[in-house]
């Protein structure tokens, strides 16, 4: 990652203007707007999810069995792409600011990178596990699974990202400055995950500090979406998809290795799945300070609206007198 390019917001290039973009406006609408687009988004997902079963079998879920992986990823992809539209769309109407947080130049590199990011520390993490004991491969099995691994993939990478770092994190940033920003949307990341069925307090506290970190420091970093997304997006497809666990403590997944998870659960992480896993939390800690590392090297760590606003309005006065005397 120390070859990442400077932002092209970077303080470095131009010292008296702020180190990041911030212009937009009518932040509490926004985020009311977000919370909206987010409910929205889930709606569109499950709708088209039961609308492509009942195409594929002239029948409603459960007379027929549960939503196939296909079926499931069409209606996360539709999701996808409405809670995309729908943020393109407040940010430029609302907030007055088009394509904050989604143009740039870098674009492709960005969910290159991230799908990279993502992959990489899923492995590092299950064989760390494997080493301690607490993994087992036992097959291989190709099945709807992986695509329903996908499917989590691609909804969680899009929809809660776009509502916890493309509005929420955003608009604390803002209002707080990056630090308070980057510590209060990671709880509420964090706490969102306990209503999920099998969730743990330590895999919660585990997703609040590693993946609220991580993601939160991908966006912070290139002040883009498009990195925590791709993270997002991997971090869930390959341990569920490739690893078989659980994700986020939503249930059992079947994915390329079928596998067994002996050992305690802070070993394991139980039934949340690897992420509450005290290895995976130290993997993706390391690496969210490596990403905040670089985001502070590159001036993305910055304090609220407000401060930069009275920094700019300091009189210029206080510069040294050309004529060599001290301003009164």
């Amino acid at each position: 990652m120390s070859s990442y390019p400077p932002h092209p917001y970077a303080a470095a290039e131009a010292p008296h203007r702020p180190a990041v973009e911030r212009s937009d406006r009518h932040r509490v609408w926004q985020l009311v707007a977000g919370a909206v687009a987010f409910v929205l988004a889930q709606l569109v997902a499950g709708t088209v999810s039961v609308l492509a079963h009942v195409f594929n079998t002239g029948a409603l879920v459960g007379s027929t069995g549960e939503l196939t992986g296909g079926e499931y990823l069409i209606g996360m992809c539709a999701g996808a792409l409405v809670a995309l539209v729908l943020y393109a769309l407040i940010v430029g109407t609302i907030g007055k600011a088009p394509w904050l947080g989604l143009r740039g130049s870098s674009v492709p590199l960005e969910i290159a990178i991230g799908l990279g990011v993502g992959a990489v520390l899923i492995a590092v993490s299950v064989g760390l596990i494997a080493l301690f004991g607490g993994y087992r491969i036992t097959g291989v099995e190709v099945s709807g699974g992986i695509l329903l691994a996908l499917a989590a993939g691609i909804g969680a990478g899009f929809m809660e990202e776009i509502l916890f770092r493309g509005f929420l994190l955003r608009i604390l940033d803002a209002w707080l400055g990056t630090w308070w920003a980057l510590i209060l949307s990671s709880v509420l990341f964090g706490a969102v995950h306990l209503t999920n069925p099998e969730a743990t307090w330590l895999g919660t506290v585990g997703i609040m500090v590693s993946a609220g970190g991580l993601l939160g420091g991908a966006y912070i970093l290139t002040r883009r979406l498009w990195l925590p997304i791709a993270i997002h997006i991997s971090w869930n497809f390959v341990q569920g998809g490739i690893f078989s666990s659980d994700i986020s403590g939503t249930g059992d997944s079947h994915g390329l290795f079928t596998a067994q998870w002996p050992g305690p659960a802070w070993l394991t992480g139980g039934t949340m799945g690897m992420e509450g896993s005290v290895l995976t939390i130290a993997v993706a800690v390391i690496a969210a300070g490596g990403i905040l590392h670089l985001a502070l090297k590159h001036g993305m760590i910055v304090g609220p609206v407000r401060r930069e606003r009275r920094a700019a309005r300091e009189p210029e006065a206080r510069e040294p007198d050309p004529r060599g005397t001290e301003p009164q």
